[in-house]
């Protein structure tokens, strides 16, 4: 039986070229902000997703109007994912057929308290990382970075954001500790996703050994309407990749291109498009996605010094780009959740922007193209589950819900805090008095959390809106340009006389 890693390689940068270029992408972010502010696209309120510049390069802002990942679990098969962590507990799959901690297999699915999730490794209803005997960094961190890529929860004051912020993780662990698996825990644990109601499986890993078994699994997988994501991999930055129409891998390389395909395949580039050094390149890449410096979480266990960072930086390898796409794959599907493999994979293929001038000699090697999530979720034509109207003879504008609630946005200071596009026009739909009328009353809909400011035409203190639509006092303008940028005065929103 094969064995399987995770894919990660470190760029070969040194430490004061790589702070020159975070420092240099912020800035460029904040200056497109500021150009672009009119018609900015949704963009969350997280502290830390000005360090995601990745993001940006994927165009995933243009998708969250229409697509965010909502009712889509994807199953991340790897070293284990943190469940506690604060920036990512909300957004685990819970297996509501199992009672928790009570011994018994409640939904006689085979694994007894699988409340979320299971551990192949240690075969355990625990799916968080193991410090085992030879233990790395890499191999405890690296199931919750790619799970933070993929579905951090977005808007909730903390940290970053993944790119279907409103997906759900089932987190299965089939590596070790130092990131090295067995590939019958990979056929299982695949078995287990699918039987348990996963979307969409990431699997960021590569082996270079055929097995036959985990071929048919990944066919019965499709079959019953399941994608699988899985990595191209890396080489040493040296030899610049490998070749896999030489040197296949799997189970990247597994199905024939000229027939439906059984997976999408990532490989990397950096922040100026050209194919990472180290990543593999062949006719079995589909997409290209950014891989490079990405920053993402981290395992927190306060009693080891080396993990009391809930947040991990500088990840590189094809691993990352992998889950990038399976992040996109998730708002496909949450946009259109009849869509099944092929037409997720479709989507994501068919509308990537070319990079191939970029990328001489590598022409048909690191797929169709660079992701572009936009583009992706755009191309899917069934309707979101919610959307914006409103009534031909009525300025008001609502958010109908997927369960036919309507809710009023009674302000345009409050739909752009939500959307772009223009106010009561083509961006938002017009129904009939009928279709109105058959819509449940649902509530007011209030700021975004932490996009706006908000200052009283009566008082020179300036206040952030959070969750739960209080407001916190910014105490001072270096507070304020640190969370905000330079110019967030310009940012505050002038409200009527408050009574301090």
């Amino acid at each position: 039986m094969g064995y399987l890693s995770f894919v990660r390689q470190l760029a070969d940068w040194d430490l004061e070229n790589y702070l020159i270029r975070r420092l240099a992408a912020l800035i460029f972010l904040i200056i497109m902000f500021f150009i672009a502010s009119p018609a900015l696209a949704y963009i969350p309120s997280d502290p830390l997703y000005s360090q995601q510049n990745y993001l940006y390069q994927i165009n995933v802002e243009r998708a969250w109007d229409t697509a965010q990942g909502n009712g889509v679990i994807v199953a991340v098969l790897d070293s284990g994912v943190d469940i506690n962590h604060p920036d990512l507990k909300f957004n685990i799959w819970k297996n509501t057929d199992e009672i928790p901690d009570d011994g018994l297999d409640n939904d006689k699915n085979g694994y007894i308290d699988d409340v979320s999730g299971w551990d192949f490794v240690g075969n355990s209803p625990d799916p968080r990382p193991k410090f085992e005997p030879g233990y790395n960094s890499d191999g405890i961190n690296h199931g919750t970075a790619i799970a933070g890529i993929i579905a951090a929860v977005g808007n909730n004051g903390k940290g970053i954001s993944g790119v279907a912020f409103n997906a759900k993780i089932m987190p299965i662990r089939i590596l070790s500790s130092n990131g090295e698996g067995e590939m019958s825990n990979l056929i299982t644990a695949i078995k287990y996703a699918v039987n348990n109601g996963a979307d969409i499986i990431n699997l960021s890993l590569v082996g270079y050994d055929y097995s036959e078994e985990s071929f048919k699994t990944i066919q019965w997988a499709k079959d019953k309407g399941v994608l699988i994501v899985v990595a191209a991999g890396n080489a040493e930055s040296s030899s610049g990749g490998i070749d896999l129409n030489k040197t296949p891998s799997y189970p990247a390389c597994y199905g024939n291109k000229s027939d439906s395909q059984l997976l999408l395949v990532a490989t990397s580039v950096d922040a100026n498009e050209v194919k990472s050094k180290f990543a593999n390149y062949g006719a079995c890449v589909d997409v290209a996605a950014p891989g490079e410096n990405l920053f993402s979480l981290a395992f927190f266990d306060s009693d080891k010094g080396e993990f009391n960072d809930y947040y991990s930086y500088n990840w590189s390898g094809t691993s990352l780009s992998t889950a990038l796409l399976s992040g996109a794959a998730a708002l496909v599907k949450s946009k259109d959740r009849a869509a099944g493999p092929q037409k997720i994979i479709s989507a994501i293929v068919n509308n990537t922007d070319n990079i191939d001038e970029k990328n001489p000699g590598f022409a048909g090697m690191i797929g169709s193209g660079r992701l572009n999530v936009a583009k992706a979720v755009n191309a899917t034509s069934t309707p979101m589950k919610g959307y914006v109207a409103k009534l031909p003879w009525s300025p008001a504008v609502y958010y109908i819900e997927a369960n036919q609630k309507r809710h009023l946005f009674p302000n345009e200071v409050t739909y752009w805090s939500w959307y772009s596009g223009r106010w009561a026009d083509q961006d938002v739909r017009t129904i009939s008095q009928a279709d109105f009328d058959s819509l449940k009353v649902g509530k007011n809909i209030g700021l975004r959390p932490g996009v706006k400011l908000i200052k009283f035409d009566n008082s020179p203190r300036v206040y952030a809106v959070t969750t739960g639509s209080f407001l916190c006092h910014i105490i001072n303008g270096n507070a304020a340009s640190a969370l905000y940028g330079a110019k967030w005065q310009s940012r505050a929103v002038i409200l009527g006389s408050n009574v301090e």
